[in-house]
């Protein structure tokens, strides 16, 4: 039953253009390498037309359990879907509960109000329907729950100290206003979005500094040399360079262990 209406479900919102064209988690024909390639191809063409971007990746704790059913059940009816539907998906997600197992000693049960059911075939459809209306906020891409901001500039050859620090104020400023929009989104969605696990980025080429330290709930971003997209380290100058060194450092021990093994 799961499978059917998960299936009919996901027809209807992708023959409807109701999924934003930003997520592209959990979707036939979208990779996680599509999103990462048209990532790097925005800044890169910034970069190389002597623009820069300033990149941010957001870090969502623990999303799939924080599913706010009322929250969900809410949006429902806003994507066209009939009632009979929305009054299924209330009934499988309501009475559910959790316990913790450990050691073999259990607790017991506890009712929950969050969260989509694991293993589930429909999950990952009604995880998309919860965080879709996230993507309305402008220039956030998706994954599934790894979710990229994003702001940047197209230059021109000798542009000048002062126009650059304009432009990067402005980039700055369409930062926070991202960071705002998805912080509000997470409080009226009982989301906690975690700060300090939240990386941001200057990718530029240009050999004045670019020093960011925009705020997110409170706590001030610092630029790194490098951002983690999809398990992809992209550095501040759009290269792959230290990705693939720490790539080819792991498979050198392992190759090692591996000779040691059969001498």
């Amino acid at each position: 039953m799961e499978s059917i209406v998960n299936c009919q479900l996901m027809r209807y919102l992708e023959d409807h253009q109701l999924i934003s064209d930003r997520q592209y988690g959990f979707r036939r024909g979208r990779l996680a390498g599509d999103l990462l390639v048209y990532l790097i191809h925005r800044w890169a063409e910034a970069v190389e037309s002597k623009g820069e971007a300033l990149a941010v990746s957001l870090d969502i704790a623990k999303v799939f359990d924080r599913v706010w059913h009322k929250a969900l059940l809410s949006k429902l009816p806003s994507y066209g879907l009939p009632e009979k539907l929305c009054n299924w998906i209330t009934s499988f997600l309501a009475d559910r509960s959790i316990k913790v197992v450990v050691d073999g000693a259990s607790s017991d049960y506890k009712p929950i109000n969050a969260g989509v059911p694991q293993g589930c075939v429909l999950s990952p459809r009604l995880f998309l329907l919860h965080i879709n209306d996230m993507l309305q906020i402008r220039n956030i891409n998706c994954y599934a729950d790894d979710s990229t901001g994003d702001a940047l500039y197209t230059g021109r050859a000798n542009i000048s100290r002062e126009n650059v620090c304009e432009y990067r104020d402005k980039l700055v400023s369409e930062v926070k206003s991202l960071l705002n929009g998805v912080s509000d989104w997470g409080r009226l969605n009982l989301v906690q979005l975690n700060p300090q696990k939240t990386q941001v980025c200057a990718l530029t080429t240009k050999k004045n500094p670019f020093v960011v330290s925009p705020q997110f709930q409170g706590t001030p971003l610092v630029a790194s040399v490098s951002i983690g997209i999809l398990s992809v380290d992209i550095s501040s100058d759009v290269q792959f360079r230290g990705h693939l060194e720490e790539k080819a450092k792991l498979a050198s021990k392992k190759l090692g262990v591996l000779s040691r093994a059969g001498q």
